[in-house]
């Protein structure tokens, strides 16, 4: 199978706060967050839900705000036009883009300004997203090409399933500035992680407190659910591999 699975270092480093939540579930980040008195801080709605099941993501927000366009596409005369629609589009009424120079292992964070049905991501555009360096990408609008990005195991995050292309309908206007997606705020640097239980954002300013935090929640699960493993004769899975999550974050 194709895959375009986020990788993160082998070992937890603290200065890569992303990378203090590899393992981490989405359940154990929101309890953590509780536990400090952020209640229901940073849930994002759980109508925004992974394109494929068991896909896992944390990373360091880079954020995009759009807005529906109020300027429409032109009739395209020819197949060649036609093809290339998006870049006639872009040509004519540039986009913002992200910087060049994110740090590998950020998350793209997407407000679609409550636009139209618009297949803004989709298996092409996001493997470029990936290729340069990003771990996940969350919308709360719509992404397209949805078995491919299956197939292709592309960490998207997105609010609905959509059929349609960019120009006439969306424009990117702004990048790395405070955005809601999904009833949440998000600003860039904030920690973005989802799975298949939903998605969360942690202000960057809690983060590390609560990465601390969610890591012991995770290893007191683990290790409660090994023992019910072993009662009931389960085989050993991933999930209930402790040593390995405490090897990952050892001296951290």
């Amino acid at each position: 199978m194709t895959t375009t699975t986020p990788t993160y270092p082998t070992k937890a480093d603290p200065q890569r706060l992303g990378s203090l939540y590899r393992y981490l579930r989405v359940v154990d980040v929101v309890d953590a967050l509780d536990g400090i008195g952020y209640f229901n801080i940073g849930l994002v709605s759980p109508e925004l839900r992974p394109i494929w099941s068991g896909m896992r993501f944390f990373g360091e927000a880079a954020t995009i705000r759009a807005v529906p366009s109020n300027k429409p596409m032109w009739k395209l005369d020819t197949t060649e036009d036609i093809v290339a629609a998006h870049g006639r589009w872009f040509a004519k009424y540039p986009q913002a883009k992200l910087p060049t120079d994110l740090t590998p292992g950020h998350v793209i964070v997407m407000d679609s300004g409550g636009g139209p049905e618009t297949g803004y991501w989709g298996s092409e555009n996001s493997l470029g997203a990936i290729l340069g360096g990003a771990v996940g990408i969350v919308t709360d609008g719509y992404c397209r090409d949805t078995a491919e990005l299956a197939t292709q195991r592309t960490p998207i995050v997105s609010r609905h399933r959509g059929r349609t292309i960019i120009p006439g309908r969306i424009e990117a206007i702004e990048t790395q500035t405070t955005i809601a997606c999904g009833g949440a705020q998000v600003n860039p640097g904030d920690i973005v992680g989802a799975d298949d239980d939903g998605v969360v954002v942690v202000p960057q300013e809690v983060a590390l407190e609560v990465a601390t935090h969610a890591r012991a929640i995770l290893l007191s699960d683990m290790r409660a659910r090994r023992s019910k493993y072993e009662r009931l004769g389960l085989p050993h899975d991933p999930s209930i591999d402790a040593d390995a999550v405490e090897a990952y974050y050892d001296g951290v």
